[in-house]
């Protein structure tokens, strides 16, 4: 379909008040940091900023709206929503596409900025210039490839959302990613404003909730599409080191090791020009994501990349405008920032500090190099990136060190202590983390580096664990945040490494209908289940037996990607308390086909002739009067079976609940060997889906088997360093709040 030039003139209005209101936000807070002014030109500053939030607000309302009423005249509603896409995947449809997404990226840092403006302190002005600037740059991008074009046809339907963003993790991971990305601008303006007034003290107080906060919320948003890939791409892990997935991971590192600067400027007044670096690598790092993520360089590197729109130029002057900017200002300013100098002795909580700090940096600076590898090798003959092995390799010595670091912070002073005292506050916790090494020599490990991984993070999650139950002891558990964040780190590494080095996988082929033997399991593919009104996705139905005679039954899914054309696989996951089972389809083999039968109709199927006699409603009570009720149904159809010269009669049923839409289909033995399923009813034609299985020429599944023990212990571990980084925001926001009503210092 042909665009035209034409565009939907509210939302495209609403974008150019918008641009206009930004920039005269900015003249009014740079005419009130001139000499003299006195803070007159901050009350038009704030109403233009007011102006242009509404404007933002209304624009995002509007395309909203476009969305939920399907009008598919707009092109962007076109391009990523469909009639049968349920109302939540149609509401997601926003963010599913490049416009979107900077919108919504625009409107959380628009209403952050609503609450910076209130908070800022005496150093509005300038800290709001230099934030109102970041979100013209995005706003610019907006103008000029505008998610409001009209096409020059009103067509019936939309071309629907891609399958793999139809779940419902991807309706909340992508809109709390661009608030954790949209924060990541608020430190930096800090940090920025603070060198450009020559005034540097005190931004760090007011930007250390700020940097906690896009700590926590971006942390989520990892943990939302970690989990995400785990349950719905069908490959077995939850990371896999996809240059889009380390776009969000690099600056979150790098804002951990900003929260750990800050807290140190804090306390001891240490590391202060480190923390202007730290804090504008943090939001550079998002720029250079989202330019890796959306100019299209790697779109031969990630299933997960964006095609180009042709703003990769503006891409690249956006980063180089804002670098310059910081670059400058680094270099004329941080000299002459005052600190304190380092008077720490070696085994005090201070340098331990800096050396995690240096630690986090050498572990952002690997990931983000691996991840530019596409860019870097792009003028060589085969361009390539490097794969996960390479990130496993060089980063398990750094999780180590992160490991001790993180275990010994706890019972370290600011003043210093000797290494039998230290010892000595350490031995409750290191018989804690040996008893654990022995367990895990129990379950199998051998590896001497897997030993002393494993001691270190139970060593790291038992000291921090003493130190938080110290601490809720004392009454000063609002202190404890670090602390719990630290126990969260522990317990990932655990799983980590359990996760990851010793899972089993077994790929297998299944026949239809014969049971086999898989690591301990009984595995019977046995049936294909076609998509449906209430399930758009194939699925195939495997009945697992455990080692205890207990079974259940796994669906999988192997499916067409409409959009992209590929074959996808969602994989079955029955977690168990030490342990996931995870079973991904890999390839299937349909065997001989599928018959649908009217009453009265033939068929042949492996050499069997089947004929469909009739509908029995009365198989297990009435079955009109059971759907009427909203009960469960069961429906048996009368089937006629000739095999070798021999006909006789079989009855399979289609059993169903209205009220859960779960379907069963036991299988029924057919006369002479193998099994038959009555695999569906079309009411409307009144006709039956037959299945025959365990017989010449059967179905074939090929599949990956995978035990990930422990897997839990990731999310669980993630779950309690926001936990412990959402304790520390609160108490930092209170510090904040108090600080408010002392007079500005």
């Amino acid at each position: 379909m042909n665009t035209l030039s034409q565009l939907y003139l509210p939302g495209a209005l609403a974008l150019w008040c918008a641009l206009l209101f930004g920039l005269a936000a900015i003249w009014g807070y740079s005419l009130a940091l001139r000499p003299g002014d006195g803070g007159a030109s901050l009350p038009f500053a704030r109403r233009a900023y007011g102006l242009f939030a509404f404007s933002i607000g209304l624009a995002a309302l509007l395309l909203a709206l476009l969305l939920i009423i399907r009008d598919f005249r707009i092109e962007y509603v076109q391009q990523y929503s469909g009639l049968e896409l349920p109302m939540h995947y149609q509401f997601a449809a926003f963010w599913a596409g490049q416009k979107g997404s900077f919108l919504i990226w625009l409107l959380w840092g628009t209403l952050l900025g609503l609450l910076l403006r209130r908070t800022a302190g005496r150093a509005e002005a300038s800290v709001m210039g230099l934030y109102v600037l970041t979100l013209l740059g995005l706003l610019f991008i907006l103008v000029r490839e505008n998610p409001f074009v009209m096409l020059r046809d009103s067509p019936l339907d939309g071309a629907g959302l891609n399958p793999l963003l139809q779940d419902d993790w991807m309706v909340i991971h992508p809109p709390i990613m661009f608030v954790g990305y949209a924060a990541s601008a608020i430190p930096f303006a800090f940090a920025m404003a603070a060198l450009w007034r020559r005034d540097y003290d005190g931004w760090a107080a007011r930007a250390f909730p700020w940097a906690l906060g896009g700590f926590l919320v971006l942390g989520c948003a990892i943990l939302m599409g970690g989990y995400w890939a785990y349950k719905t791409l069908g490959w077995g892990g939850f990371w896999g080191w996809d240059p889009v997935e380390n776009a969000s991971l690099i600056p979150w590192v790098f804002g951990t090791a900003l929260i750990h600067g800050l807290y140190m400027e804090r306390t001891r007044r240490r590391f202060r020009r480190a923390n202007y670096l730290l804090a504008t690598l943090v939001y550079l790092s998002v720029l250079y994501g989202t330019f890796l993520t959306r100019s299209g360089v790697l779109a031969d590197f990630s299933v997960h990349s964006f095609v180009d729109l042709g703003i990769s130029g503006w891409l690249i002057a956006l980063m180089g405008g804002f670098g310059l900017l910081s670059l400058y200002l680094l270099a004329t300013r941080l000299p002459k920032v005052p600190t304190e100098k380092n008077e720490d002795p070696g085994l005090s909580r201070g340098t331990f500090l800096v050396l995690s700090t240096i630690t986090l940096l050498v572990a952002a600076s690997v990931i983000t190099f691996g991840t530019s590898a596409p860019l870097l090798t792009r003028v060589m003959k085969n361009p390539g990136q490097v794969g996960p092995s390479f990130y496993n390799q060089v980063l398990l010595p750094v999780a180590l060190l992160i490991g001790l670091l993180v275990s010994l912070v706890p019972f370290l002073p600011w003043r210093g202590t000797t290494g039998r005292e230290l010892l000595r506050k350490l031995l409750p916790a290191s018989v804690v983390s040996l008893l654990v090494t022995a367990g895990a020599a129990a379950a199998g490990v051998r590896d001497v580096l897997h030993f002393l991984f494993i001691f270190l993070a139970a060593l790291a999650l038992a000291t921090n664990l003493q130190k938080v139950v110290m601490k809720a002891r004392s009454g000063g558990m609002r202190a404890a945040g670090g602390y719990l964040a630290h126990v969260g780190v522990g317990i990932m590494l655990l799983g980590f490494l359990a996760s990851s080095a010793y899972d089993r996988s077994t790929k297998v082929t299944l026949e239809q209908g014969v049971p086999k033997e898989v690591d301990g399991l009984t595995l019977t593919f046995q049936r294909f289940v076609p998509r449906s009104a209430e399930d758009t996705k194939e699925k195939m139905e495997i009945r697992v037996v455990r080692e205890d005679g207990s079974s259940y039954l796994a669906y999988p899914r192997l499916f067409m990607n409409d959009r992209s054309k590929q074959v996808m696989a969602n994989p079955h996951i029955n977690s168990l308390a030490l342990q996931d089972l995870y079973i991904s389809p890999i390839e299937f083999d349909p065997g001989q086909p599928r018959l649908e039968l009217e009453r009265g109709e033939s068929g042949r199927v492996a050499g069997i002739d089947l004929r469909f006699v009739d509908f029995d409603l009365e198989v297990e009570g009435n079955a009109l009067a059971a759907m009427q009720a909203m009960q469960p149904v069961t429906v048996g159809a009368v089937l006629e079976v000739t095999r070798h010269g021999r006909t006789e009669r079989i009855r399979p049923l289609y059993k169903m609940d209205p009220a859960s839409g779960r379907v069963e289909t036991p299988p029924v033995a057919l006369p002479g060997g193998g099994q038959l399923f009555l695999a569906g009813i079309n009411a409307s034609t009144r006709k039956v889906q037959l299945e025959v299985a365990g017989l010449a020429n059967p179905a074939h599944l090929a599949v990956d088997v995978t035990r990930k023990p422990l897997i839990k212990l990731v999310w669980y571990g993630l779950y309690v360093v926001l936990a412990g980084g959402a304790l520390a925001t609160a108490n930092r926001l209170r510090e904040a709040f108090a600080r408010e009503r002392l007079p500005a210092s």
